[in-house]
C-alpha cells in the first residue's frame, strides 16, 4: 500500500554536543540529536511510575551495539574467583576491548575463498606490527589463521615481533601460486611503503623476536623459495610443514634459492642468523630442507623431518669464505633427534663450518641416489671440514656398513657408501652385535669403519662363546696412517674363563677403499661367539 503523506510530524531536535546539551525531556516526549544521529525519550515523572527521572537512548542503525553492551567480568558471579582488589568491585573490562583480545585473519577480510589474499595479509602483517601508530608492544598479538587454504602469489614481508599461529599442519594451509619467495623477513627500517634489503640490516635494527606456527606451506613449482630468514635472530619456527615439488620437473633448481625449504641468510658473523630454533617442522619434496652457506650461527633444528627430498640440510655449500657474512659457514648449530627418510643425496652436509652437531639423528633411505645404492657417492652425512660431530645417530644400514655379509661380499667393498664421511667425530652408542664364527687359519673379515686422512677408531667390545667358559671384555685402538697407507692395532682387553684360553680369539686389520677392515680368527672349534661392541671414529 502506498504512503500517502497527510501531514508533516516533526520531534524536538538540537545538536546533543553544542550549547547546554541535551535537555531533560517531557514525560514520552522525543529528541533527536543531530549532530550524534542519536534518539531519546523522556522518562516522566517518578509519580507517573517512572523508575528515576532522565532520557531513555532508543537504539537506531547509526548506533554500535558494543559501545552500550555490559562490561565483561572474568567469571562474573564466581565465589571462587576474585579479579580486583575488592571482591566487591571485580575488574570490568569493555565487550569491544574483550572481543579485541584475540586477532584472526578474518578481522582483516582474509578468506579461504579461492581467490588471492596477498594484499589482505600483508596488509593484516603491516597494520599489527609496522603501522607506525598502531604498531607497538601493545599490539604484538598473535595473528591467528582459521583452517583453510590461503591462496596468495605475491611475496609476503614479515617485520619483527611477527606472530602467525595457524590451527596446524594441514589445517592452515598457505598455498603460494607465485614466484620467488613466498615469506621473506625485513629489518625494523621497513615501512608499509618500503621493504628494506638485507644490506641495511644492523643487530639492533634485524628482525626478531618472530614466530610462526601451525601451518602448512604449499610451493608451487622447484624454483620457488619456501621462508627467507635475512639475518632473522632469536626466533621460533614450530610445526611449519613445507612441501615443494621436487620431483615433478627435471634436472636440479637453477634458481638462487630455489626448492629451498628455509633459507638462511647472514651480512656479517654479528648481524646473522642465530638462536633461531626450528622444532617439529616438516620439509617435504624439496631440492634443500634447510639451506645456509653464510655465518649462520647457534641455530637449533630438533625433532623434524626431512622426506621426500634431493638433500635434507645443507650447510657451507657455495661459501667463497672472503665475503663478509660468507667467511666461515655456518658454525655452532646442532640438528637433534630429526628424521631423514628417501632423501637422494645428503641428509647433511657441511661443507664449510665448524663445531655443527649432529645428535640422535635417524636416517632411513638416504643416500639413495633416487632409489639405488650401489655405485653412488652420496652418504646420510657428510662432513668436509674438521670440527664437526656425529653422536648417536643411527642408520638402516648400520649393520651392512659394519659387518661383513659373506653372502654379499661385494657390499664390504664397493656397494655400501659410508654412513658418515669426510673430516669426522663421530660417536656410535647403540651396541652392535655380530658372530664371531670358527674360523682358524684364515682370517676372516668382521666390520668395516670409514675414515679420511689421519684417523682414530676406538672400539669397545665384550665377547661371550656360545660353547665355551669365555668372557672377554675389552678396547680396540687403531691408529691410521693415510699418508704412509698403515696402521696399527691394539688390543687391552680383561678376561674371565678357563684359564689359557683368552687368546683363541685375536683381531687385525687392513686398509681398503677408504675403510678400515676389522679381521678376526676364531680358534675354538664349533664355537660361535657373540660380540657386542660400540665404536668412534676420530680423522
Amino acid at each position: 500500500m502506498a504512503v500517502v503523506q497527510i501531514s508533516r510530524i516533526q520531534i524536538r531536535r538540537g545538536q546533543k554536543n553544542q550549547g547546554t546539551g541535551l535537555p531533560q525531556l517531557a514525560s514520552g516526549e522525543l529528541a533527536w540529536a543531530i549532530d550524534t544521529q542519536e534518539l531519546y525519550i523522556g522518562n516522566g515523572a517518578v509519580s507517573e511510575g517512572a523508575p528515576n527521572v532522565g532520557n531513555t537512548k532508543i537504539l537506531t542503525v547509526a548506533d554500535n551495539i558494543l559501545d552500550i553492551a555490559g562490561e565483561y567480568t572474568y567469571k562474573n558471579g564466581s565465589a571462587t574467583i576474585q579479579t580486583g582488589s575488592d571482591i566487591n568491585y571485580p575488574i570490568q573490562v569493555s565487550l569491544q576491548e574483550r572481543l579485541d583480545e584475540r586477532v584472526t585473519c578474518q578481522s582483516f577480510g582474509i578468506l579461504s575463498d579461492g581467490l588471492d589474499q596477498s594484499s589482505n595479509i600483508q596488509r593484516a602483517i603491516d597494520m599489527l606490527y609496522i603501522n607506525n601508530v598502531t604498531s607497538g608492544v601493545a599490539s604484538r598479538v598473535d595473528l591467528e589463521f582459521l583452517p583453510g587454504i590461503y591462496n596468495f602469489n605475491t611475496t609476503i614481508f614479515l617485520p619483527s615481533y611477527v606472530s602467525i599461529k595457524g590451527a596446524g599442519r594441514q589445517k592452515t594451509i598457505f598455498n603460494f601460486q607465485g614466484e620467488g619467495t613466498a615469506f621473506r623477513f625485513i629489518n625494523d627500517t621497513s615501512t608499509m611503503t618500503s621493504r628494506s634489503a638485507i644490506n641495511t640490516t644492523t643487530y639492533n635494527n634485524q628482525p626478531k623476536f618472530c614466530r610462526l606456527e601451525g601451518f602448512t606451506l604449499n610451493l608451487n613449482e622447484p624454483d620457488v623459495e619456501g621462508i627467507r630468514l635475512d639475518a632473522v635472530r632469536d626466533s621460533v619456527f614450530t610445526d611449519v610443514e613445507i612441501v615443494g615439488t621436487f620431483g615433478d620437473s627435471a634436472g636440479d633448481s637453477t634458481v638462487s634459492g630455489g626448492g629451498h625449504g628455509f633459507s638462511l641468510n647472514a651480512l656479517s658473523s654479528l648481524v646473522t642468523c642465530q638462536r633461531n630454533r626450528f622444532v617439529s617442522c616438516r620439509m617435504e619434496r624439496l631440492e634443500f630442507g634447510i639451506y645456509a652457506k653464510q655465518d649462520i650461527t647457534n641455530n637449533t633444528i630438533y625433532d623434524c623431518e626431512f622426506i621426500d627430498s634431493r638433500h635434507g640440510i645443507d650447510f657451507g655449500t657455495g661459501a667463497n669464505l672472503t665475503s663478509t657474512g660468507e667467511q666461515y659457514g655456518p658454525r655452532r648449530n646442532n640438528i637433534i633427534n630429526c628424521y631423514f627418510d628417501d632423501i637422494e643425496r645428503y641428509g647433511i652436509r657441511i661443507s664449510n663450518g665448524y663445531y655443527n652437531k649432529s645428535r640422535g639423528n635417524t636416517f632411513i633411505n638416504v643416500g639413495n641416489d633416487g632409489g639405488n645404492y650401489q655405485n653412488n657417492v652420496y652418504s646420510p652425512i657428510v662432513f668436509a671440514t674438521t670440527g664437526n660431530s656425529s653422536t648417536q645417530d643411527n642408520f638402516d644400514r648400520q649393520l651392512d656398513l659394519a659387518v661383513y655379509d659373506p653372502v654379499y661380499p661385494t657390499k664390504f667393498t664397493e656397494d655400501y657408501i659410508n654412513e658418515v664421511q669426510g673430516k669426522m667425530n663421530v660417536n656410535y652408542f647403540e651396541p652392535i652385535q655380530f658372530t664371531l664364527v670358527q674360523s682358524y687359519p684364515n682370517l676372516s673379515n668382521a666390520m668395516r669403519f670409514p675414515y679420511n686422512g689421519e684417523s682414530r677408531i676406538v672400539i669397545d667390545y665384550m665377547i661371550k662363546s656360545s660353547v665355551y667358559i669365555q668372557v672377554r671384555t675389552g678396547k680396540i685402538s687403531i691408529a691410521v696412517d693415510d699418508t704412509n697407507s698403515s696402521l696399527q692395532l691394539t688390543d687391552d682387553y680383561e678376561y674371565t674363563g678357563t684359564v689359557n684360553e683368552d687368546s683363541k680369539i685375536t683381531f687385525s686389520a687392513i686398509l681398503l677403499n677408504n675403510c678400515v677392515v676389522i679381521q678376526y680368527r676364531n680358534q675354538n672349534i664349533g664355537d660361535s661367539s657373540t660380540m657386542t661392541y660400540t665404536y668412534s671414529v676420530l680423522s
